[in-house]
């Protein structure tokens, strides 16, 4: 039996209460405060069925579980993530892809924020 991949896209919060309050209340599934194993078992049915998601995720859990995801950051497809820092910390951003970008960009970045 072959499984047919879904067609829509799934949009998934994955956090604390706080952050994913707002985000049930615009229509994405919520993963509150899940467990290590919840979350693995639910990405890897994901990816084993193709299924389109979008996903955000509190930079806490992401960083738990960076095993899970830098896959999914590095290698694209079917499955887009976004990082947001914790709802009581927003200027204490340190994703995977905010890594990247000073990679790439540097001081050129850190230096524009301090002038505006």
């Amino acid at each position: 039996m072959t499984t047919q991949p879904t067609t829509g896209t799934q949009m998934i919060v994955i956090g604390s209460h706080a952050l994913t309050r707002g985000f049930r209340l615009i229509g994405f599934d919520a993963m509150v405060n899940p467990e290590s194993d919840e979350v693995r078992k639910r990405i890897n049915d994901m990816v084993t069925h193709q299924q389109r998601a979008f996903l955000v995720v509190e930079q806490y859990i992401a960083n738990k579980l960076r095993d899970v995801f830098r896959p999914i950051q590095q290698e694209g497809g079917d499955i887009l993530m976004v990082e947001l820092p914790s709802i009581h910390e927003p200027d204490r951003l340190e994703s995977f892809l905010s890594g990247r970008i000073e990679q790439h960009f540097g001081s050129a970045m850190q230096s524009r924020d301090e002038h505006e």
